[in-house]
């Protein structure tokens, strides 16, 4: 890779609170696959590639054993070298070691192994090797994995009390394979850990959660049948893994180890249980692994904002580099944060890595990021009701991302920006006197939310909320006129302080309707939602095989940076089509590469190439330009005006 890639002068203590695109890219290297005394050469030699942040991950089992004392030597010379470095302390699936870090002992015992709702083991398919998942249910392996999290924050703390400074060193707390609890052939909607001790943790949660004396008790006992057990389950996966981050969080804070801590979630798609099966079956049969299955897992991730990991033991490694490169780019626009392993990266050609780091120091320089403007609330990011999400997904492609919490997280220097207008909750979900005044409040700051109504199934109760939240709702509808709207799905909508709330009928989400006549009725609904929060696609395609990414400036939302995606092997011509007058140019090559002259127009002919990515900058025009755009009806875009081909 030519010099100045990604620079970043900083240390991880003074950008955290800054905007800089270029630290979405996670180098990662493997110490523990290379001798101590290797470590320096390795870090300089990356460091002339101007590299200044390594990642890693600690494999579990490796610290337990590691008499070299490895990972404190790894981090001494990371320190020397004078780069900065990110170590993700969890455990995760797809990493280059046997079982993935966990320990051989622990995966002996089954009571310690995750089971699915059919009492069936959960297997990682995933390379380097087949293995049953441990339960963070199980308390032998929360002990081990307590053990694990002490040694490896003293093991820091020795490193920083020598080398005398901490601020080189970031923590990173990844979601700990709850979102891998899952086997192939069961629905994402049913994943999830249904071990005995998972159960008897389960139990508890529920009697805390639905623990109310008198008439309430009798509805609260029945949101815990079988009817309301997958979306409590879900939102227990959800609690466990927030207690679990807590407990993590509490072994960094001491003093000794204080550093940065930051939490994210992270993907790998070899890791999904369709894709890893799928690359089972493609190793033993030595069939060409699909980048359209894969690719698609890459966009549902960045509808979870999850951060995208491409391991390099998998069927990463089986694609061509052109599929790589592809698949790189696609998972950095979609996520906004990818790794890498360094060899994997380095071994793509120049000329990616030169539209690469021109790319990235572009979206650094100019702010640029994703906007989410739609959250779809439910109890997990993966128990979405499938119809209405897919619908939702189709109409607010790219604004759209998926949330298990409404509390405000600590702004960090990556991910997207989320600046919502339009907050959904899951049309199947238990509503929470909790739920209800979260999405209240969010609707005082001038937001739209919208709530699902008591279901009029019930005869004597609301079979969908709790009874302290069914007499807020009731306070709420008694204080306030409403507009009363039925569009096939009845709903009501009241203004409130700067927003507005929106109650609509659940009706059809809880009982078995035709699902023609059900897609049509959201399909209105969600268009009335849309248009009530002000929430516009910025363009549209003729060919729905297009995928179609914006960013806005950070600094002008007048600015917008636009992807166009081709996921397949077949050369697309396309028109895209704007709502206003806009003006187009290319994304400069080179700092000192002259920008292109501005193509005025609404409509434009584009020809995106097979596992090709376009771009271009996309600006609102001032008066003075509206006069040049009478004769601008449909202009080509060569790749010299207007559009920057990446790929």
């Amino acid at each position: 890779m030519t010099g100045d890639f990604i620079r970043i002068n900083q240390n991880l203590n003074k950008i955290k609170d800054k905007d800089h695109f270029s630290l979405s890219l996670n180098i990662f290297l493997n110490y523990w696959e290379m001798k101590p005394a290797q470590y320096e050469a390795k870090l300089q030699e990356l460091s002339l590639k101007d590299v200044q942040i390594i990642s890693c991950f600690v494999p579990w089992s490796h610290l337990e054993t590691d008499i070299h004392h490895c990972l404190k030597k790894f981090v001494k010379a990371v320190h020397t070298a004078r780069l900065n470095i990110r170590i993700f302390a969890m455990p995760e699936l797809g990493i280059h070691y046997p079982n993935c870090g966990f320990p051989k002992d622990l995966l002996s015992n089954h009571a310690n192994l995750a089971t699915d709702r059919h009492g069936k083991l959960i297997y990682n398919h995933a390379a380097p090797n087949i293995f049953a998942l441990p339960s963070f249910s199980a308390p032998e392996v929360l002990k081990r994995f307590g053990n694990y999290l002490i040694k490896l924050g003293s093991t820091l703390a020795e490193v920083f009390s020598e080398v005398g400074s901490s601020d080189f060193c970031e923590i990173v707390v990844s979601n700990s394979l709850f979102n891998y609890y899952r086997n192939q052939g069961l629905s994402l909607f049913e994943h999830g850990d249904y071990s005995a001790a998972h159960v008897m943790a389960f139990r508890d949660f529920l009697d805390r959660e639905y623990k109310v004396s008198g008439a309430a008790s009798v509805i609260n006992e029945q949101f815990k049948m079988q009817l309301y057990e997958s979306f409590n389950r879900h939102r227990f996966f959800t609690h466990v893994e927030k207690l679990l981050r807590e407990k993590i969080d509490m072994v960094f804070a001491r003093k000794n180890t204080s550093c940065t801590v930051r939490h994210l979630d992270l993907f790998n798609p070899e890791c999904d249980p369709a894709i890893a099966y799928h690359s089972l079956l493609t190793e033993l049969f030595d069939y060409r692994p699909s980048i359209q299955r894969f690719y698609e897992t890459i966009i549902l991730g960045g509808y979870r904002m999850e951060s995208i990991f491409f391991g390099n033991s998998g069927i990463f490694r089986r694609f061509t580099d052109q599929e790589k490169s592809f698949l790189l780019l696609a998972a950095l626009i979609h996520a906004e944060e990818v790794g890498v392993v360094a060899d994997d990266l380095f071994k793509l050609s120049p000329s990616f890595q030169r539209k690469l780091k021109s790319m990235v120091g572009f979206l650094d320089e100019k702010k640029f990021k994703r906007k989410i403007s739609v959250l779809y609330y439910s109890a997990s990011k993966f128990s979405m009701e499938e119809q209405s999400f897919q619908i939702l997904k189709q109409m607010a492609s790219g604004v759209l991302s998926v949330v298990s919490s409404l509390e405000k997280k600590t702004k960090n220097a990556l991910g997207p920006a989320i600046s919502e207008k339009l907050i959904l909750m899951d049309p199947k979900s238990i509503v929470r006197t909790v739920d209800l005044v979260q999405l209240l409040s969010n609707a005082q700051t001038g937001k739209v939310v919208a709530i699902p109504r008591p279901t009029n199934l019930a005869t004597n109760h609301s079979v969908n909320y709790t009874s302290e939240a069914s007499d807020l709702y009731e306070k709420f509808k008694k204080e306030r006129a409403c507009l009363k709207i039925n569009i096939g799905l009845e709903y009501e909508v009241y203004e409130y302080h700067l927003g507005h709330v929106v109650f609509f009928n659940p009706d059809l989400f809880w009982v078995s309707s035709d699902p023609q006549t059900s897609k049509e009725k959201l399909i209105f609904f969600f268009k009335a939602l849309l248009g009530l929060s002000e929430i516009h696609s910025v363009c549209s395609s003729t060919d729905s095989r297009l995928n179609l990414v914006s960013y806005s400036s950070m600094e002008d939302s007048s600015e917008r940076l636009l992807f166009v995606i081709n996921p397949t092997i077949e050369k697309i011509e396309t028109s895209i089509v704007f709502q206003s007058l806009v003006s187009v140019t290319g994304i400069p090559t080179t700092k000192v590469a002259p920008s292109s002259e501005p193509i005025f127009g609404k409509s434009f002919e584009l020809t995106v190439p097979p596992l090709g990515v376009l771009s271009m900058q996309v600006r609102e025009p001032g008066s003075s330009e509206l006069e040049r755009m009478d004769n601008a009806e449909k202009p080509v875009l060569p790749e010299s005006e207007g559009v920057q081909k990446w790929i």
